[in-house]
């Protein structure tokens, strides 16, 4: 690009003056700054009238600049372009990440360079680079980017670990493949990424496929990624193994379920009467479930009386009443009377403070005197022998 003058001259300069996004610097055969256009003070904090007659190798870093500008300069000679990227020196001090296209002039001499400032393009390179790097160093969790369609983006070391599937045999595949058929039918990957396009979050548990056909229970996170302007664009899926949490949870449940079992045995003490001993805090779920055993007791051994014996309840509440009553009701509907033992001085003040109604309901201070009473209950002859209970 030649000194233009007249019309012609004026509006290529204001053309190339325009330009906000590439600078352009034209030198002569040493390399000598001999127009300075577009962007170039912008990127470089040089006015055009403190770059012009200076070598451009003062936007060049190290000692060595002049050395490299003489080699770009050759290398645009013999190939007719160069191209190269890397830092270039502003003004201030400052540095910018630049890609520099150097092309010579073969009819005025001399060559033209043309600048564009990737700084920002770099650090968000480098950025994505650590944040993928980052990625791949999680191997405990699936860390992997789907499109707006629920496909496979990225691929982690965690989700190949997790899924047996390698990079090459997911990606562009729908999500719903790790997912049992029967999901699948039933719509479960849809109904999940609508909830988190509704929600925002969405996170669940469910069992998926690895890709040998075996199972294993996942805690799945997915989240929306949304464009400046709010439309969803893809999603984040973040998803856990959680098989041994489970299978620990449920081996807790066993056991809890076991001890409630042996928490609440009924036991018969004659042929139409049972004893349930009640030790310990009595719940909801513990007194449901002493209900059941008891009414399944009731109808295969046709009890006639019940002995409810509360003397291993720690403490007897408005709840732990209520169950008790409810228990005695179920009891009254299978044909069964029920006697309640074990009632302490302090139970019976405690029963009368909160107002609770017991209503016909038999009480004895202890189990010896409930057996005596269920005895003469059923119709016990005369003389025959009695259990022995300790009170």
């Amino acid at each position: 690009m030649g000194d233009t003058t007249g019309e012609d001259g004026a509006e290529y300069r204001e053309m190339v003056d325009a330009i906000t996004d590439f600078g352009l610097v034209r030198l002569d055969d040493d390399g000598v700054i001999r127009g300075w256009h577009g962007a170039m003070a912008d990127m470089t904090g040089y006015p055009p009238d403190e770059a012009l007659g200076r070598s451009e190798a003062m936007l060049l870093p190290g000692d060595d600049a002049q050395a490299v500008l003489r080699e770009e300069l050759a290398a645009a000679s013999s190939t007719g372009r160069y191209v190269a990227e890397g830092w270039r020196l502003k003004r201030d001090g400052g540095r910018f990440w630049a890609t520099v296209t150097i092309t010579p002039l073969p009819h005025t001499g001399g060559y033209v360079m043309l600048f564009r400032d990737l700084t920002e393009r770099r650090d968000q390179e480098i950025a994505l680079r650590s944040i993928e790097e980052m990625i791949n160093g999680i191997t405990d969790y699936e860390v992997i980017r789907l499109d707006a369609d629920g496909n496979v983006q990225s691929w982690n070391p965690g989700a190949e670990r997790l899924r047996q599937y390698s990079a090459a045999e997911v990606m562009g595949q729908p999500v719903s493949m790790f997912y049992a058929e029967d999901e699948v039918r039933r719509g479960v990957p849809e109904r999940e990424i609508a909830a988190a396009v509704r929600e925002g979050r969405y996170e669940g548990e469910g069992w998926r496929v690895r890709r040998d056909g075996s199972r294993f229970w996942a805690n799945d996170v997915l989240s929306p990624i949304t464009s400046p302007d709010g439309t969803v664009i893809g999603f984040v899926k973040i998803a856990r193994d959680q098989s041994e949490r489970r299978e620990a949870e449920q081996l807790v449940a066993r056991q809890r379920d076991e001890i409630l079992e042996l928490s609440t045995p009924v036991i018969q003490v004659w042929d139409d009467v049972l004893v349930l001993p009640v030790i310990g805090t009595l719940d909801s779920a513990r007194a449901a479930r002493l209900t059941e055993n008891l009414l399944e007791r009731i109808a295969r051994d046709q009890a006639e009386v019940v002995i409810l014996d509360v003397s291993g309840v720690p403490a007897v509440d408005t709840e732990v009443a209520q169950h008790l009553l409810k228990t005695v009701e179920a009891a009254r509907l299978m044909g069964s009377i029920s006697v309640l033992s074990g009632i302490r001085p302090e139970t019976a003040q405690a029963i009368v403070h909160l107002g609770i109604e017991l209503g016909s309901l038999r009480c004895r201070s202890n189990l010896k005197d409930a057996l005596q009473l269920a005895l003469r209950l059923v119709g016990a002859p005369a003389g025959i022998e009695r259990p022995t209970v300790d009170a």
